[in-house]
């Protein structure tokens, strides 16, 4: 076979875009077909595709206006921020939303196989799915139809090369724990959220940097699982409660939830907030302006969260993943530990 006889190999993005006057990011988006790229600049990289070689169809008209957008379930307060943020940068962007709801819970948080043909059919712009992640079959086939997806506030580690948006989580806890030392504590104790969940690990692995940067011991048998439920949390604080010999000064709850299961189990040992025992909590959900004494929690932008991650699914953020930042909230639940 002579060199003229030879299949002529595809040029990269950069030829193509340096061809067309545009950004290689630009000239990706026009073979993905998506809506932010203006007619002009589509017909330019298909004239240049063509003279290169690439097929007309390669370049694949522009998508509609509709953003899906999953969620693992419509009871959960939180979700239901980050709809109303997404719900805001979507009126902002001009463009409609699709909301389904993961309801079948045996398949750990992930949409169900039918969910793709809803979105095969009308032509969606796009995937936002907050606290579910799509299996690998799924992924392949937004791949392979040029759909983005970007997961927000993920329950599990995500898959390579999907985007995620979350909060800063460990620089959250890290705070939370440096404001009780920074009142004089230093038995404190830790309720931690669901082991495997990212969130959960992040806030622990915070908690430890505080302890350490203190010169404080992070003692496992202070370390106590609560699987981010109220219940959990008030039976563990119970557990915790009758292994020491002394209680805690303070306690971290990894969420506000388990902070009310603290408060309950504190008071059934006649412990009382904040003169015996300090708590601090995390997610600033309604609980935490409303309980007695009002908890002293580390804010999560929920709202923020589902704006940015629209943002980036629009304007083709690429993979990767963006933090938020928290923010402490000091209320009645903190206070110095009582002199011994």
């Amino acid at each position: 076979m002579t060199v003229e006889d030879q299949p002529q190999q595809l040029p990269k993005l950069a030829v193509i875009a340096r061809e067309a006057g545009v950004s290689v990011a630009t000239v990706s988006k026009a073979l993905n077909g998506r809506s932010d790229v203006s007619a002009h600049t589509r017909r330019l990289v298909a004239e240049v595709l063509e003279r290169r070689g690439y097929p007309r169809q390669r370049v694949r008209p522009a998508r509609g206006s509709m953003v899906d957008v999953m969620l693992q379930a419509l009871d959960s307060p939180y979700a239901l921020a980050i709809l109303g943020g997404v719900e805001d940068a979507a009126w902002r962007a001009g463009v409609d939303l699709v909301v389904s709801a993961v309801c079948d819970r045996t398949k750990h948080g992930q949409p169900p196989p039918a969910w793709l043909d809803r979105i095969g059919a009308r032509d969606s712009a796009g995937v936002l799915l907050v606290r579910t992640s799509p299996t690998a079959a799924q992924r392949a086939w937004l791949a392979d139809r040029g759909i983005p997806a970007v997961i927000v506030d993920p329950r599990r580690k995500p898959p390579a090369g999907l985007p995620a948006v979350a909060s800063a989580n460990v620089d959250g806890a890290r705070a939370a724990t440096e404001h009780l030392i920074a009142l004089g504590h230093s038995r404190i104790a830790v309720v931690t959220g669901r082991p495997g969940v990212p969130c959960a690990a992040d806030r622990l692995a915070g908690h430890r940097q505080a302890m350490a940067a203190a010169g404080l011991r992070a003692d496992p048998r202070w370390e106590v699982c609560g699987y981010f439920q109220q219940d959990d949390a008030l039976r563990a604080t119970r557990r915790l409660l009758a292994s020491l010999p002394h209680p805690p000064t303070a306690v971290f709850a990894c969420s506000d939830s388990m902070a009310v299961g603290v408060y309950q189990a504190l008071g059934e040992h006649g412990l009382r907030v904040p003169d015996d025992v300090s708590v601090i909590g995390f997610d600033d959900s309604w609980a935490a302006a409303h309980v007695t004494p009002a908890l002293t929690t580390v804010r999560q932008p929920w709202p923020e969260l589902g704006a940015a991650a629209l943002t980036a699914l629009l304007t083709d953020g690429g993979p990767g993943r963006i933090e938020l930042p928290t923010e402490l909230v000091t209320r009645s639940s903190t206070a110095p530990p009582r002199p011994s």
